[in-house]
Parts: C-alpha cells; structure tokens; sequence
C-alpha cells in the first residue's frame, strides 16, 4: 500500500468531497500534501487522504489557511487555535472534537475501490470469455451436427456393403455347392 500512488478523483471519491474542492485544497496547500508529478497529474501518497480530510474538517469549521496550516505541521493544536481565535469572549469556548484519526479507514477504502476496480475488470474479461465460448460451443454444435451426419452415411454405406457381402457370401455357397455336386456326378459318371 506505500508505494501505490492516488489521484485527486480518487481522493474526492474516497473524502465524497467534489472533485475541483480537492483540486482547490491541493492547490492551496500544494506544499504541505506528499505527492509527485507526472506531467501534470499529481499522484499523492496515502498518507495525504488524511491531511485532506484534516483540510475539509477545518475549513468546513471555518478556520482560515495559517491556522489549517498550524495543524498540519504539527505545531498547534485545535484547542489553542480555538483559544486564540475567541480570546476575550465571555462565553466559554466549546472546541470542535479533533477530527477521526482516518489512516487505517482511508488505507480500507482505497483498497476497496481498488478491488472494486479489478473485480470489475475481471467481470468484463470473463464476459469476453463467456461470449468467446458462447461462439465457440455454437461452433462446435455445426461440427457435432456435420459429424453425425457423415456417421450416418458412413453406416448407410456399411449396411450396403454387408447387404453385398451378405449376398457374395450366398453366391459362393450356392457355387460350392454346385461344384461338389459337379464332382461328385463326375466321380460316379466316370466309376
């Protein structure tokens, strides 16, 4: 899962955040989001879902860009930022809960998506398949069809043929007989 690379469209699907917000917050926060370019696609780690995520809480919070920023460094936390920011109000200050701590949850949903995308993949090769066996068992039913009938003339032929077979054999019985009756009238016109 480390060396698997993101897009934005996928983080917007996995964050059901639009697709041009992401774009945005990238762009704003270009430096703080490990990613890589090719070309001009950036490919984000995964670990950059969750610096998203903390980005789309906070701002949906209505926290600007150098607080946003205080927390993806590190540096401060939402309390302070929170502290700050109502400093001198009389009201106490009701602080956001710190957002879900999504790794493993972003790790699960990439690998879904991912496995959702191969096992689509996988439908489609196998209906290339089924359709490929589809034309070939018709093919195969001609065959089947051509052979029967060629085995059907073939036992037509060989009944014919034992039908002459049949009557040679008849043939040459009734000449033997013919023969040794010949010979035996030899044998007595001659005793």
């Amino acid at each position: 899962m480390k060396d698997e690379k993101i897009r934005i469209a996928e983080i917007a699907g996995l964050l059901s955040l639009p697709e041009d917000l992401i774009r945005q917050y990238a762009d704003e926060y270009d430096d703080h989001l490990p990613h890589s370019t090719i070309g001009k696609v950036r490919l984000y780690d995964p670990s950059a879902v969750k610096k998203f995520r903390v980005i789309a809480d906070l701002s949906a919070q209505g926290l600007t860009r150098v607080p946003i920023l205080s927390v993806l460094k590190g540096g401060r936390s939402l309390q302070d930022i929170a502290a700050s920011i109502d400093e001198g109000a009389e009201t106490s200050v009701i602080t956001p809960p710190p957002p879900p701590s999504p790794e493993l949850g972003d790790e699960v949903l990439i690998s879904v998506r991912r496995t959702s995308d191969a096992v689509s993949r996988i439908d489609q090769k196998m209906g290339a398949v089924r359709d490929g066996m589809t034309t070939d068992t018709e093919r195969i039913i001609r065959e089947i069809s051509l052979l029967r009938e060629e085995v059907n003339a073939q036992r037509l032929e060989l009944r014919t043929l034992w039908s002459q077979i049949r009557e040679l054999e008849e043939d040459l019985r009734e000449r033997e007989l013919r023969k040794s009756w010949l010979e035996r009238l030899a044998g007595r016109l001659s005793g």
